[in-house]
């Protein structure tokens, strides 16, 4: 199952492209493109594009924060396995 049944620890917006992350204590780094429609009445788009195992969990904790590059489609993440982590 894709439904994380873990805590979702944090949540970055790219600033330049239309993508957004979940990182949750199951580890997992959850990417997913974005976009708002300026008509009000239709919902917004949310698709999932990929989920990487990116961390192993650790006394329950898996990813403690991630962050997405200032420029290009990359993604921080770092993990309670004492890793950080660059995927792009």
């Amino acid at each position: 199952s894709n439904i994380t049944k873990k805590a979702v620890r944090q949540v970055d917006f790219s600033k330049t492209y239309p993508i957004f992350a979940s990182g949750s204590d199951n580890g997992k780094l959850h990417i997913f493109h974005g976009k708002v429609f300026d008509d009000l009445l239709t919902n917004p788009m949310i698709v999932p594009v990929k989920i990487i195992n990116a961390h192993d969990p650790v006394d329950g904790l898996g990813i403690l924060d991630c962050e997405y590059h200032p420029n290009q489609p990359w993604i921080f993440s770092s993990g309670a396995d004492t890793t950080i982590k660059l995927f792009g």
